[in-house]
């Protein structure tokens, strides 16, 4: 008898067989940000979208947006390592 499969990899496959995988770990981006960047950073910023690569947040000021530009290789890399995959490779903080 035939070890059940997970139902992760099932999806997975189908996914990667409609060739959407990648756009839907590129979504989860938008839910995993508070967690990635923490509550302050995440109450000031809003995740817009991700396109070819960059991965573009709304910020509620300018200091704000200045200090993350600091950090951005930080959040880069967190989010590539949690999603197992080079899925950013810029951010583009956007705001007031």
């Amino acid at each position: 008898m035939a070890k059940p499969e997970p139902i992760a990899s099932i999806i997975g496959r189908q996914l990667a067989s409609l060739g959407i995988a990648k756009k839907v770990k590129q979504a989860s981006v938008e839910h995993l940000w508070p967690d990635l960047v923490g509550p302050e950073i995440a109450g000031h910023t809003r995740v817009l979208k991700i396109d070819a690569g960059r991965l573009f947040v709304v910020v509620d000021s300018p200091v704000w947006r200045q200090e993350l530009l600091f950090q951005k290789d930080v959040f880069i890399a967190r989010i590539n390592e949690e999603l197992a995959e080079e899925l950013v490779s810029d951010i583009m903080f956007t705001g007031p």
